[in-house]
């Protein structure tokens, strides 16, 4: 998806890794699992793939599916096929990669099929992820789905760190209303304040450092 001709906003690390993990919170996503979507929603935005967009644009089928629970529905040697319930590639690709991990022999690749997904365009992140866990992998997409072979003499995808650097030093770009709205989703879990707290906290500092210094 092109951001041309849309106004945008860029986004730091830390706004797209803080306010996506508190987004997704608001969405009903388990604390267990948002850090590392987020990561997943970084990565993509890192490399001008629209992940940020796609959740706010799909934020209903992120809360009704939230709840879902992964399932394995087939078992056979070293391939399996795990049921995603509805949930996107965001929140359930890291179970499904990991377990494509974890059956993984030397001499013995693993396959993992992640079946009734969503947003698989997003799913080349796992390959940044292997390169990063020093294991060889590939990612297959298809409509729905997305298989995940682990091990074997592999291709692990192209080096994403001129990207990477760029993007965190510049930050990354997002279509401003999408921006806007993820934003106020990650800031609803932000505590307010009154003024009166405000003024306690600032009549600490204002104490005068003689008087402290006094009172020791």
């Amino acid at each position: 998806m092109s951001k041309s001709g849309s106004a945008t906003i860029r986004l730091s690390e830390w706004e797209v890794r803080v306010h996506g993990a508190g987004a997704l919170r608001v969405m009903g996503i388990p604390f267990g699992v948002t850090d590392s979507a987020a990561r997943v929603l970084w990565w993509n935005q890192a490399m001008d793939i629209p992940a940020i967009e796609w959740l706010v644009a799909n934020e209903e089928a992120v809360r009704a599916s939230a709840t879902s629970t992964l399932g394995i529905i087939d078992n056979a040697d070293q391939s399996i096929t795990v049921d995603a319930g509805g949930q996107s590639v965001v929140t359930a690709g890291f179970a499904a990669f990991d377990v494509a991990c974890a059956e993984a022999k030397p001499g013995e690749p693993s396959t993992v099929h992640l079946v009734n997904t969503k947003a698989v365009e997003l799913a080349n992140y796992f390959l940044a992820l292997a390169r990063q866990r020093e294991i060889s992998a590939t990612v297959h997409i298809e409509p729905a789905t997305v298989t995940f072979h682990v091990g074997g003499n592999v291709e692990v995808g192209p080096d994403d760190s001129a990207s990477l650097e760029d993007a965190l030093r510049r930050g990354v770009e997002v279509e401003a209303e999408a921006a806007v709205e993820f934003l106020d989703r990650g800031h609803q879990l932000w505590v307010p304040t009154s003024e009166r707290s405000r003024s306690q906290g600032s009549a600490i500092t204002d104490t005068p450092p003689d008087y402290l210094m006094e009172r020791q």
